[in-house]
């Protein structure tokens, strides 16, 4: 038996076939780039739909075993707006995006901060889905010529299926969507001057939205009784992919951007959490909730520095045939600096969300090594979430272990890092795609090839490698840190 998760993503898209097991069976990606300058970052749906269908198409081809089921993650926020005959009325704005930051301060004024977070589990800001709506009806005539307006991940299942449900995660995204009645709030829709029958039905995890249409089936060589299954925030199905299932695991996903998922021990929206951007979001686990946190310029930071100020590095092994992040880590292993990195490179996490944020380099002299630099580069995004996680732990969450997913999980040092700061067992998993790995274990328990999800977990998801804290570098760290958080506050206050 076979089983997909098909991830939708900023850069790209990736289908990977599973068998019970967690074994990949076959793997499909393509590319593709963003577009925008100044502050506007956006997805072309028609670009993204294209490069899926040619995922689909090879799937058909070459995978070696028919899909019983699947189910489909996608970036947040971002929402794909569909006239009468299905086409795309606009592009879609993607999370970093600028535009929002007057709307946002609209909506706190017209509804308050602390019943919107009350509603929605999500303390209000221009990073979430409804102040780019608001800007999107003001700006363009997407919204009311809009006959459907989708995320990518009901807009994928929407192609496959004709049927439009979307996940509890992905709505979630929004900020217009009631987490405790688990449907839309037509008040706050109304802010964007969109109406409830334009969104999906939400629906429940491991919901099955349909069989896939016949003609779509003949088209990409698909199994004809493939079911489509509801999938999920790209984070949530990441985390679930990782064996996030009680509060003692936390699961850390670093891609463009980093984001670590906490579980509560139950649904908490204080002013507290809103004073820190903490989230209160449901999860694919029934009858749980989890906070996140975030850094908004993880691997999108790396990459600046290897293009630019460590460019120089980058020709050298280029030249020499070898691969840049190996070496930069291989370089940085054994190093301490006394140069400190803050990560807001045009954007900010947690605890101070922000789309026009900006970063800073200190402890430079003539002397400073590019290695250096680049340790502190994954010190400061280390610190800046720990700064994070400290208010957290407030909250009565007692996180003992990290597993930690994406592209940033290959990077050793990184992880030694992670647990030497955090003071915690970091895990790498065997899988390096926890967020197709979640779809496939929601695909397979809906059609009841796994009992439930945990037994599924179980048997799918394992570890490759355990990092464990060095105490002596834990106590260095804690010393580096307080010159950190005095640093971050002295800029934060300053901007």
């Amino acid at each position: 038996m076979a089983f997909a998760g098909l991830d939708v993503g900023t850069s790209g898209s990736k289908m990977l076939v599973y068998d019970l097991d967690g074994n990949v069976l076959y793997k499909a990606s393509r590319k593709y780039e963003e577009l925008g300058e100044g502050g506007y970052r956006e997805l072309n749906p028609r670009t993204v739909l294209q490069n899926v269908r040619e995922i689909l198409a090879e799937v058909g081809k070459n995978c070696p075993a028919p899909i019983e089921a699947m189910a489909v993650t996608s970036l947040g926020e971002s929402v794909v707006c569909l006239d009468a005959e299905g086409k795309p009325l606009a592009n879609s704005m993607l999370t970093g995006d600028s535009r929002g930051i007057p709307e946002t301060e609209e909506i706190i004024a017209a509804a308050g901060a602390q019943r919107i977070f009350e509603i929605t589990g999500l303390p209000p800001n221009e990073l979430y889905g409804l102040p780019k709506y608001m800007w999107l009806n003001r700006n363009t005539d997407a919204v009311r010529r809009a006959s459907a307006i989708l995320f990518y991940e009901d807009y994928i299942g929407y192609i496959l299926t004709g049927e439009r449900k979307v996940s509890y995660s992905s709505a979630a995204r929004s900020m217009a969507f009631d987490i405790r009645r688990k449907d839309w709030s037509e008040e706050l829709l109304s802010f964007a001057g969109i109406r409830k029958e334009q969104m999906s039905e939400p629906v429940a995890p491991c919901t099955i939205i349909g069989t896939i249409r016949p003609e779509i089936a003949r088209e990409f060589s698909l199994n004809p009784d493939m079911k489509v299954v509801v999938g999920g925030h790209d984070q949530s199905c990441a985390a679930l992919g990782s064996g996030l299932v009680n509060l003692g695991t936390g699961e850390c996903g670093m891609g463009t951007c980093e984001f670590m998922f906490v579980m509560l021990p139950g649904p908490v929206m204080t002013p507290y959490m809103i004073e820190n951007d903490f989230t209160c979001i449901p999860y694919i686990i029934p009858d749980t909730y989890l906070s996140s946190l975030e850094i908004t310029t993880c691997g999108a930071l790396k990459n600046w520095a290897r293009d630019t100020i460590l460019s120089g590095v980058r020709q050298d092994c280029e030249k020499r045939g070898i691969d840049f992040y190996t070496y930069i880590d291989q370089a940085a292993a054994k190093v301490k600096t006394d140069v400190f990195v803050l990560p807001q490179f045009g954007s900010s996490g947690n605890p101070h969300l922000s789309m026009d944020a900006r970063g800073t380099i200190s402890g430079l002299s003539i002397h400073t090594a590019p290695e250096e630099i680049y340790r502190a580069i994954l010190e400061g995004m280390a610190f800046q979430m720990y700064l994070a996680y400290e208010r957290l732990e407030k909250l009565g969450t007692c996180m003992e272990s990290i597993a930690v997913t994406g592209g940033g999980a290959a990077s050793e040092l990184t992880l030694q890092i992670r647990a030497d700061v955090f003071n915690k067992k970091v895990i790498s998993l065997e899988s390096d795609e926890s967020g197709t790995v979640g779809c496939m274990l929601m695909a397979a328990t809906a059609v009841g090839a796994y009992p439930d999800l945990k037994a599924g977990i179980r048997r799918a998801v394992k570890v490759k490698k355990e990092y464990l804290p060095d105490r002596e570098m834990h106590a260095y760290y804690m010393e580096k840190f307080k010159k950190y958080r005095a640093l971050y506050e002295a800029m934060h206050l300053f901007k």
